[in-house]
């Protein structure tokens, strides 16, 4: 976190209880140290799709679910799908779990392997795409999913301030410098990108929001 832990507590308490399903997988990902969205992006991805009644989405890295659950609940109701992607096996077997007991197994498809792979022979329009897989693929992904999201169509991207390192001047361990590096190029790339209006949230990791442009626009 960049900013203080208490901060990120205290917002997570004005989100109310939790259920037991979604409590569960956060202890999961806190013992296993599993990479996961915090509540709080959790639910802003919810929020978000289901404000824009996103009927088809797709996510970059799947981990053990627990964002793709959070989507997933956000489009249930007005028919929306999400599909998954992940490469690790075992995290993927253990979501698979977790939607069968979420009661979304028709709401969601899971897909394993490589996304620099599986992407280019998807060819689905997705009106809403989230990103949160390896850092340092970000802009391999950028490139590879223009093509599937929609006019009008959102992106998000999740962990873009990485503990507040993109900071210019930022202190930091020398082995994170290729990863800092490649995400203060992604920012540039996506921000400067005349088919996307973004703006970045300092919240979670850092959360950036984008909507491609319609047509004629």
């Amino acid at each position: 976190m960049f900013y203080p832990f208490e901060m990120e507590r205290y917002l997570e308490t004005l989100l109310g209880e939790r259920d037991p399903l979604l409590r569960e997988m956060e202890e999961q990902a806190l013992q296993e140290t599993i990479p996961v969205v915090t509540p709080t992006v959790g639910n802003f991805l919810s929020l978000l799709a289901a404000m824009n009644k996103a009927q088809s989405v797709l996510e970059i890295g799947t981990a053990i679910g627990y964002s793709t659950i959070w989507l997933a609940r956000g489009v249930e109701k007005s028919g929306g799908h999400v599909t998954t992607i992940d490469m690790n096996k075992d995290r993927l077997s253990r979501a698979k779990g977790y939607f069968q007991r979420a009661g979304l197994l028709e709401t969601i498809t899971a897909l394993e392997g490589d996304a620099r792979k599986i992407l280019p022979g998807l060819t689905s329009g997705y009106d809403f795409v989230f990103i949160d897989a390896a850092k340092g693929e970000y802009l391999d992904y950028l490139k590879l999913i223009d093509d599937l999201i929609i006019p009008g169509g959102i992106l998000v991207v999740d962990n873009v301030l990485f503990r507040g390192w993109v900071v210019p001047e930022s202190n930091f361990a020398p082995k994170y410098e290729r990863m800092v590096g490649g995400l203060r190029k992604f920012l540039r790339e996506l921000c400067a990108n005349p088919d996307y209006v973004t703006t970045v949230l300092p919240f979670g990791d850092g959360v950036s929001v984008s909507r491609k442009a319609e047509k004629g626009r």
